[in-house]
């Protein structure tokens, strides 16, 4: 390997067009934060670590698989369609319509810092408002890096981050008092001679703009400007290795040694890097990055308040459970290449990608999202058991189907209410699979599974202690009273063509502190107590949407005197009317827990025998 230094403004001319990324690289991954540090680290003469490429030729450069480096970034996969010119994942770079030179470099260590100088200098970087709906082009704001040539230099800024200089990814930013903030990229076509013009020139607008003086230093202006002017184009910040040899295993292996500092590669990263290198050797060629990728964009992009939040290392688990590998997988266990080949096989088989669907199709005709689902871990049995029965029923409609979609609500929810991947994840995915796969076709053994996880201390019944822990620290802002409400109202919840929102029975505007000190006399202490315990799990119900629209805010008082027998055992509430008032709310929450107890003991008691009694008369009709 030979060693050489060049500045960045000699790099950057040479990326897209000589110099691009191998497909075993990783995504661009670095926040707005991490790339201002990077443009400190250099204004400040800091070390920012070597760069090592791979110069490839001839015949050998056109069979590698290449990128290109993002110079427009958007930090989301899925965005609205007019944002063409924009990208979240590197674009392929396809040989014969580019006109390529006949040597090509490949950086195999320092994509994120480059594309971070890329993004800086020459591009943008677009993010989404908190809580903002993707598809709204209104709710994303496309940046560019500037810097501050008004700020003093000289002084580090006390926070976190600890910089000198003051720079900011803005959007069309204004001057003002203090700032001037001057476009990162200006700077790349900047002679040194014109520098101090330039600085004339600053101190003219600022003037014009009656800015207050006070707030000009002219040394400041200058020691911006020669900081960022020498930072790119007089030092050698960019410190490169390069190899020559065309051998695509030892490549491989020099990428992964490489990648062990910096921002760490995840072992889902590298099987990634080791798939797209391997299953591109054969036949059929396949680019497993851009595929897989692709594939978790179209997951994410499934439904836009999903909230799921799929990538890359959940296609890849699933493919190593369908593919009845290893789940907790080693680097060294995939240099052979033979367990890529059966993931490969697998991906090939349109059955592994429908399973993925089928099975978010089925979590979200429950009614839950990624935002309930609190751990995607929990769909991976449900996933290979849809996969093992491809042709099987998941509609209310068939007999076969009804069964199933009660027998699989119930594992879902409660392996997430009892956090059973919290420990030895893998391993016991990887024996749920093996129960899964004994089990006789279009049956899920539940019988059968809880006996697996009674051998790892694990159950799926629930302890009176336990179920008394839920309903006290379960409120309507945790992830997880929905699938404890859906437990509760097992099976209905069960049923696609049910519908449920989640109701205050007792009014949230009725208990808010400030109405139960007015409108009721209490005391401050005692309507914080009423005001906590209204959004806890025992004063929530699940009711269909024109059910909630009926009730709106009525007092529960009122609302009662409407109801059937039938609401009353379908909602637990207790019987005693003197409860029903909002001076009695606190001994009603407590009426309603002891209910609610009662109701998820019996039924996790009879679950497995109630279930075992379906599939004996299900079996029955179909001799």
């Amino acid at each position: 390997m030979t060693y050489q230094s060049t500045t960045i403004a000699k790099t950057l001319p040479d990326i897209n067009r000589q110099m691009f990324l191998p497909a075993i690289q990783r995504e661009f991954v670095w926040d707005e934060e991490q790339i201002i540090r990077l443009f400190d680290s250099v204004m400040r003469d800091y070390p920012i670590g070597s760069f090592l490429y791979w110069n490839v030729r001839g015949k050998f450069a056109e069979r590698q698989v290449k990128y290109k480096f993002i110079e427009d970034y958007i930090t989301e996969g899925n965005y609205p369609s007019q944002f063409h010119d924009l990208h979240h994942r590197n674009q392929k770079v396809h040989d014969e319509f580019e006109n390529l030179p006949e040597k090509l470099t490949l950086v195999l260590d320092g994509q994120q810092r480059l594309t971070s100088f890329y993004i800086g200098i020459k591009g943008s970087f677009t993010d989404r408002g908190h809580g903002k709906r993707r598809k709204n082009p209104e709710s994303w704001t496309r940046k560019q890096l500037y810097l501050n040539l008004l700020s003093n230099p000289q002084v580090e800024n006390d926070d976190a981050l600890q910089m000198k200089y003051d720079f900011e990814f803005k959007h069309e930013p204004s001057v003002d008092d203090g700032e001037y903030w001057y476009r990162v990229g200006n700077v790349l076509n900047m002679d040194e001679d014109d520098k101090y013009d330039f600085v004339d020139d600053v101190i003219e607008k600022l003037e014009y703009a009656d800015i207050d003086e006070s707030t000009i230093t002219e040394k400041y202006i200058k020691q911006n400007i020669d900081a960022l002017w020498d930072a790119v184009h007089k030092r050698p910040v960019i410190n490169f290795y390069e190899t020559e040899k065309q051998d695509s295993d030892r490549i491989l292996n020099v990428f992964i040694r490489a990648n062990e500092g910096g921002t760490q590669l995840g072992k889902d990263e590298v099987l990634l890097s080791m798939a797209t290198a391997e299953w591109s050797q054969n036949d059929p060629s396949i680019d497993a990055r851009q595929e897989i990728t692709n594939l978790v964009d179209e997951l994410n992009g499934y439904r836009e308040i999903s909230g799921f939040g799929f990538d890359i290392s959940f296609i890849l688990k699933n493919l190593l459970c369908v593919s009845e590998q290893p789940m907790e997988y080693k680097i060294e266990h995939f240099m052979d290449g033979d367990i890529l080949a059966e993931m490969k096989n697998t991906w090939t088989d349109d059955n592994f990608k429908e399973s993925l669907f089928r099975t978010l199709e089925l979590i979200e005709s429950y009614g839950f999202d990624g935002h309930s689902v609190t751990s995607n871990v929990c769909l991976m049995p449900i996933i290979y058991f849809v996969h093992k029965n491809p042709r099987i029923s998941l509609t209310w409609d068939s007999q076969a189907g009804k069964h199933l979609r009660k027998q699989l609500f119930y594992w879902l929810c409660a392996t997430l209410l009892k956090s059973v991947y919290s420990s030895g994840t893998y391993s016991k995915v990887e024996a749920i699979r093996g129960v899964i796969q004994d089990a006789p076709e279009n049956e899920f053994p539940m019988m059968q599974l809880s006996q697996k996880l009674y051998s790892y201390s694990e159950s799926l019944a629930f302890p009176e202690e336990e179920v008394r822990d839920q309903i006290r620290t379960l409120r309507s802002t945790n992830k997880r009273v929905l699938v404890f409400l859906s437990l509760l109202y097992y099976p209905a919840p069960a049923n696609e063509h049910q519908q449920f929102e989640i109701d205050h029975i007792f009014p949230r505007s009725e208990l808010k502190r400030a109405n139960l000190v007015n409108e009721y006399d209490f005391n401050l202490e005692r309507a914080e107590r009423f005001e906590t315990l209204r959004d806890n799990a025992r004063n929530l119900q699940l009711v269909s949407r024109n059910e909630n629209r009926k009730k709106s805010d009525m007092p529960f008082e009122e609302w009662i005197e409407s109801r059937s027998d039938e609401y009353f055992e379908r909602h637990l509430i207790p019987r005693d009317p003197e409860l029903y008032s909002i001076e009695r709310f606190d001994d009603f929450v407590e009426a309603r827990g002891e209910l609610i107890v009662q109701k998820i003991r019996t039924m996790s008691e009879d679950i497995e025998s109630m279930l075992g009694e379906e599939l004996e008369v299900l079996e029955g009709t179909s001799q």
